[in-house]
């Protein structure tokens, strides 16, 4: 944790708009906001070049600091800062690609686009949500990580899960719940910013 507290400290400066501390995080997270831009946009079968890769991280920069920092004020230090600021990128990528999305004039040439299947950025999308729901689940405590896996992953119903776990069917409804809301707590920080 000493790493997320160091973390909290120097975008507190930032934040604060101490001298020099902005220029620092721009030296310190402009690169590795280049390469997750670049990645990103791949994903998405861009090239990524430099021009469009560089205004991604100008865009990011820019978010960052709008209304008085109000994206490094709501950091979750449960989380890195580079898994934070990653979508915060992709955010900005997908902002972008909407932006410069070609318009069709007629929808009748293209028939049902639906029963083509989820596309690259779908599939992206939903790879680095399951991350992102991994990482939330590995933060929860032991009891409450298991009993979602239980029932989300392995599906199991209310009986099943007491007897894996030692306790009483009746208590599983609301272990689930108080465990769901733990979940959505770890969540937060990194769903709000895809809205």
């Amino acid at each position: 944790m000493a790493r997320n507290d160091d973390d909290l400290r120097f975008l507190r400066r930032c934040i604060d708009s101490e001298p020099g501390a902005w220029r620092e995080f721009v030296t310190r997270f402009a690169p590795t906001l280049y390469a997750l831009a670049r990645r990103y946009l791949r994903l998405h079968g861009r090239p990524g070049g430099d021009a469009e890769t560089r205004d991604i991280v100008q865009d990011v920069m820019l978010a960052l600091t709008r209304r008085n920092f109000r994206l490094l004020r709501n950091y979750n230090p449960a989380y890195t800062v580079k898994t934070y600021l990653g979508v915060i990128a992709r955010t900005e990528v997908h902002r972008l690609l909407r932006k410069r999305r070609p318009r069709p004039t007629d929808l009748d040439q293209f028939g049902d686009l639906d029963a083509l299947g989820p596309g690259p950025q779908q599939v992206a999308e939903a790879a680095e949500e399951k991350e992102a729901v991994q990482r939330a689940l590995d933060a929860l405590p032991e009891r409450d990580s298991e009993i979602l896996r239980l029932r989300f992953y392995r599906e199991k119903d209310y009986r099943a899960i007491a007897g894996l776990m030692g306790i009483p069917e009746s208590s599983v409804g609301q272990t689930l719940h108080r465990a769901k809301k733990k979940l959505l707590q770890h969540l937060k920080g990194l769903l709000s910013l895809m809205l």
